[in-house]
């Protein structure tokens, strides 16, 4: 396929006759729904002709099930919903759903015409009852042309049911304005039809409701007698036989004209029987404003062509920026997705749509969908009749030139002509920035001369300038600034005759030359006053020509390392951008976080492994001590050069405002400084939060040092400070690989306490505090510990359990009874002991088994120690007498059990990594039911090939013990 023979849509497309004549009168999409109810021969016909009107009518899902839901309630039929509210946004399509089933019910015949209606029910004769609060008047109520007045909305409703059977009913509560009760309005929808169907349409009830609030009635109001009877109006109606209820509110608290108590109130009032209804949703306005603005359905063939052209385009531009597999696969998929959309929405690109449907809708005046109605006929008007039509209209093909099309947008937006200065300075007046850099680009490619890539990327600015989408994950009234991206811009776009490269170029230029263009570092936006842009980039310019002329050591590189010093100001576990080795201390046993300069990033991979096995082998000419207490944050090159630009930009604002008097910037532009420096500084933040996401750490693999790479991948990290985010990557996210409490037996373990070091010497049953911590720090083995206090709690909790005993009296000598010789006094075991009266200095540990002998007179106070042999320690809950784990049976007992209760229970099974999950809260309830609350567990795997030990320690020994599990080893 040639995507350069791509034709117009103006060619292949016909136009509605009101859209290609201009006969766009406000009237044709605002539809008047009481003046369509009582005959009004000024509404124009096709919304006044049912036949017309339905075919002009799209019928979107709800549309389709609310129709359905109304004609089957008239009819009798059961099981529907009777009584239903429209809430749905300003211009929604709530006043085009209540004429939809105005005219059904009027005129069933004329839904024949879809095919999607035909097997509607059809209710016969039924009685329409229209009442539009918006032009009812709640003091002088309504005149009728007999001279007669109707004063409430009850009497209005009676009137249009029957006046001669209906209206006599509540005659007299119209007279008095008093609401009339539940079994009034039931014989009102019986009796006064007489025996008709029902329909009652409320339109626009806030209003009235308002407005009612100040007419007096006796000791009441007229509000407060019209909430009455709007309640009882909706239970009477939910428990009829052949009559049904819709009625309208606002979306929300800014379109209640700021009361939003009685919103709420009215809301509630019929809460507990209606149901909600939105007409329109998702991509369902596609096929409304095709309906509604084309002649004829487009050819699929030529919607076809055109969405494979852009999709070919504009996913190759997205796979050039995909870096992984799974973004150029994800690229493909969006591609096939904005195809189908394009398809769909022919001759309109989905991005002018959305722009109206997700970010217009968030500016007070604009109508969801009457505005978009009138805005595109403007558009498509104008380009059929004065030609520049490209293969769709998208943002970029608005003809903003065109003061019809500029005045329609403009006024539907609520701006009117704030917005003219912009459009002819930057976009398209006779020496706009746009229009000079297109003349430049056509000299040199001819090509572009009709693309006009400048003009088409302003527009496209212009059009993402007002409202905003809703902000992600927040209430629905919350929305984002207004503005575009550079990827929301580009995919906007670039086409078949735009390339991404020549759009970028373009989007740089317009940046650099714009008056009214802002930029925050992140979005595009034209605003009503102009910027201080070209003063700004050009003194980045020379804040550039300087850090390159000092060889990447300049002034962006030193503000860089001082807001780094900033950000972990209170650290003192951090080193910022070591040179050398010895910049990292070796002096402490703690953990320290060495973060490293930019340039390491660019350093290649077999490099930044040397340098980083330097770093943490040793401090300048001699071996490190503490190897295991070290950890090297990684700088992202991803992040660098967008915090480089974004400091670059600080540091010229800061010149650019140091010289303010000599500039004679006005207050605007001042604040404009501020308001760009706090977006830089944002931007800063945000790159510094991105900048060290992985942690490299020393690991003994096959007798080798390597190095361990600890990367966040795509798991979110909470924390917002640099350092705060690295420890949280290294304590909760995956297997933990530093800890902040340590098992006793965990220590025992490290050291090989009650065990040979050397096979065929004696037992270790002793050794110095500061040996332990030595081992922590120094051995590359885990668990890596946040400090010495860690092991200091560990020693206590130790003690406390039994573990092993602390003694005072540095390096103590073990006798020939197998006791350590020490004052007794100066042992402690069994008992609590503060961490801080743990001293590695001159502290000693020793197994329980080489604690002397108690004197046989004993002090008060003193702690007996059990001198035996030491066992394992049963858990609470195990039966002596069990034959453990691996039985199927219990000893023979008696009493409880004797009676069908077993006092011990133990199993094995075998299990998938499936079945163990699902296995878990069986072994919870065991132990919820066991003495001491617990249960022992015996864990068996096994493997041909033999498991790793980095990944047992990792994946096994590390997880068992951040749960604080004791567990041994068979």
């Amino acid at each position: 396929m040639n995507t350069h023979a791509l034709r117009p849509w103006t060619d292949l497309v016909k136009l509605h006759p009101d859209v290609e004549a201009g006969a766009l009168t406000e009237a044709v999409f605002a539809i008047d729904l009481g003046a369509i109810a009582a005959g009004d021969p000024n509404v124009p016909v096709v919304n006044r002709d049912p036949g017309a009107f339905f075919q002009a009518t799209y019928l979107t899902s709800d549309l389709r099930k609310l129709l359905e839901e109304v004609l089957a309630s008239l009819s009798g039929k059961s099981g529907y919903n009777r009584v239903l509210k429209l809430r749905v946004p300003f211009g929604g399509g709530k006043s085009h759903t209540l004429a939809s089933l105005f005219h059904a019910a009027r005129n069933r015949e004329a839904l024949d015409g879809m095919p999607e209606a035909k097997e509607f029910t059809r209710p016969g004769n039924v009685a329409v009852a229209v009442f539009d609060g918006e032009k009812f008047d709640a003091r002088n109520g309504k005149t009728l042309d007999d001279g007669r007045t109707i004063q409430t909305m009850w009497g209005w409703i009676a009137w249009q049911i029957d006046p001669e059977n209906a209206y006599p009913i509540v005659a007299n509560h119209d007279k008095d304005r008093v609401a009339p009760g539940g079994d009034v309005i039931r014989d009102l929808l019986t009796k006064g039809s007489k025996g008709r169907p029902v329909l009652i349409l409320l339109d626009e009830v806030l209003k009235y409701m308002e407005r009612s609030a100040a007419v007096s009635v006796l000791d009441s109001t007229l509000q407060r007698q019209a909430k009455d009877f709007f309640q009882n109006l909706t239970v009477e109606v939910a428990g009829s036989e052949k009559a049904a209820l819709v009625y309208s509110l606002t979306w929300s608290a800014r379109e209640a004209l700021g009361n939003v108590g009685l919103l709420a109130e009215i809301d509630k009032l019929a809460s507990r029987v209606d149901q909600l209804r939105e007409p329109v949703s998702g991509d369902e306005v596609l096929p409304i404003l095709q309906r509604r603005l084309l002649g004829e359905a487009p050819d699929a063939s030529s919607a076809t062509e055109v969405s494979m052209a852009y999709q070919d385009v504009i996913t190759g531009m997205q796979r050039a920026y995909a870096e992984t597999p799974s973004e150029r696969r994800q690229a493909d998929e969006e591609g096939q997705l904005l195809r189908n959309r394009m398809r769909g929405a022919y001759p309109f690109h989905p991005a002018l749509i959305d722009i109206m449907r997700e970010r217009w809708t968030a500016v007070d005046a604009f109508q969801r969908t009457r505005g978009a109605l009138r805005f595109l006929a403007s558009c498509m008007h104008s380009l059929k009749k004065n030609g520049g039509a490209k293969a769709l209209l998208g943002p970029g093909d608005v003809p903003v030139k065109d003061v019809n099309v500029r005045v329609k947008m403009l006024k539907e937006l609520g701006v009117q002509n704030d917005y003219d200065p912009v459009i002819t300075a930057d976009i398209d007046g006779p020496n706009a920035r746009a229009k000079r850099i297109d003349e430049r680009m056509a000299r040199e490619t001819p090509a572009l001369a009709s693309v006009k890539p400048a003009t088409r990327i302003a527009t496209s600015i212009l059009l993402y300038s007002f409202g905003g989408l809703r902000r992600e994950g927040s209430g629905s009234e919350e929305t984002l600034p207004p503005g575009v991206t550079e990827n929301e811009l580009l995919a906007a776009s670039v086409g078949p005759e735009l390339d991404n490269i020549t759009a970028t170029a373009v989007l740089s230029e317009l940046r650099n030359t714009c008056l009214y263009l802002h930029y925050d570092g992140v979005r595009y936006c034209f605003k009503k006053d102009p910027n201080v842009t070209k003063l700004i980039e050009d003194a980045e310019q020379t804040v550039a020509r300087e850090d390159s002329q000092a060889r990447g050591h300049g002034p962006v590189r030193s503000q860089i390392m001082e807001m780094l010093d900033a950000q972990l100001a209170g650290h003192h576990t951090t080193i910022v951008w070591p040179a050398k080795s010895q910049d990292i201390p070796d002096e402490d046993p703690r953990f320290l976080v060495a973060y490293l300069p930019l340039e390491f990033a660019a350093e290649g991979k077999s490099e930044q492994e040397r340098q980083a096995k330097e770093y943490l082998t040793k401090y300048g000419d001699r071996p490190r001590r503490f190897r295991n207490g070290l950890g090297l944050a990684i700088p992202q090159k991803k992040q660098i050069e967008a915090l480089r630009r974004a400091v670059r930009y600080l540091l010229a604002i800061d010149r650019v405002e140091g010289k303010k008097q000599q500039l004679r910037l006005t207050k605007d532009q001042l604040e404009q400084l501020r308001e760009r420096k706090r977006t830089e500084q944002s931007a800063v933040e945000s790159c510094f939060r991105e900048l060290y996401t992985a942690v490299w750490l020393p690991r003994v693999q096959g007798g080798e040092l390597e190095i361990e790479k600890v990367e966040r991948g795509g798991r979110p990290l909470q924390a917002t400070g640099v350092h705060e985010r690295i420890m949280e990557l290294l304590t909760s996210i995956g297997t933990p690989r530093i800890h902040g409490k340590v098992n006793p037996q965990k220590i025992v373990e490290r050291v090989r306490l009650g065990k040979s070091l050397v096979e065929g010497e004696l037992l270790l049953m002793g050794i110095k505090a500061s040996d332990v911590l030595e081992s922590f720090f120094r051995d590359i083995v885990p668990p890596r510990l946040e400090s010495g206090l860690v092991l200091r709690k560990g020693i206590a909790r130790g003690v406390l359990e039994n573990v092993f005993a602390y003694a005072m009296g540095g390096n103590l000598v073990l006798g020939s009874d197998g006791k350590y010789k020490v004052n007794r006094d100066k042992v402690i075991i069994g008992c609590s002991i503060a961490d801080d009266e743990i001293d590695f200095d001159s502290g000693f540990i020793m197994m329980p088994e080489a604690v002397p002998e108690v004197p046989a007179a004993q002090p008060f106070g003193a702690f007996p120690v059990d001198t035996g042999t030491v066992l394992p320690t049963p858990s609470v809950d195990e039966d002596p007498t069990s034959t453990g784990i691996g039985s199927t049976t219990g000893p023979l007992t008696t009493g409880a059990e004797s009676a069908g209760r077993r006092k011990t229970i133990a199993m094995t099974f075998e299990a998938t990594r499936e079945q163990v999950f699902k296995a878990f809260p069986a072994i919870a309830n065991l132990a919820d039911k066991s003495d001491g609350a617990k249960v022992r567990i015996r864990i068996e795997g096994s493997s041909a090939d033999g498991f790793d030990p980095s990944w047992l320690r990792n994946a096994v020994d590390e997880p068992l013990d951040e749960a604080d599990i004791l567990w041994t080893e068979e």
